[in-house]
């Protein structure tokens, strides 16, 4: 993701909040520049695997 003011990567940009939603989490970043950015994140539901269960 980028800034959209700088352009710059917001990879290195301060996490303001982190909010739930229903649809998974919404996050506030401030860049460098000043600029904020908003990204929901939401989890894959698919299985990543099967796991066998130990007695």
């Amino acid at each position: 993701m980028r800034c959209a003011q700088c352009d710059q990567s917001m990879s290195e940009a301060r996490t303001l909040s982190t909010h739930h939603t229903s649809e998974g989490w919404v996050r506030y970043k401030r860049c460098a520049c000043g600029g904020v950015s908003i990204e929901l994140l939401t989890l894959d539901t698919r299985p990543t695997g099967v796991h066998a269960a130990r007695a």
